[in-house]
């Protein structure tokens, strides 16, 4: 469980800090943690779940691997920047 937690922390984090400057609220970081959740395990899996630079870089690097529904729920969060 605490995992998972940790996970969502560290997506949505990742998420807004390699793609975006403006606050992320918890309705955002739900929808981010529920669409790319399964694409941060399959491309960052060997990073701790917590936000820091690998985290970033390795979400970055990976964008157009991204699962369609992650690739939307980025642009959809940049729109609102």
């Amino acid at each position: 469980m605490w995992v998972r937690f940790g996970l969502g922390i560290a997506l949505a984090s990742a998420v807004a800090g390699t793609a975006f400057a403006a606050p992320m609220s918890a309705e955002d970081k739900a929808v981010l943690q529920q669409q790319c959740a399964g694409d941060f395990a399959t491309h960052c899996a060997g990073l701790p779940p917590q936000d820091g630079p690998e985290t970033q870089a390795c979400f970055e690097k990976n964008m157009s691997k991204l699962s369609p529904g992650c690739q939307n729920a980025i642009q959809a969060y940049k729109k609102k920047g």
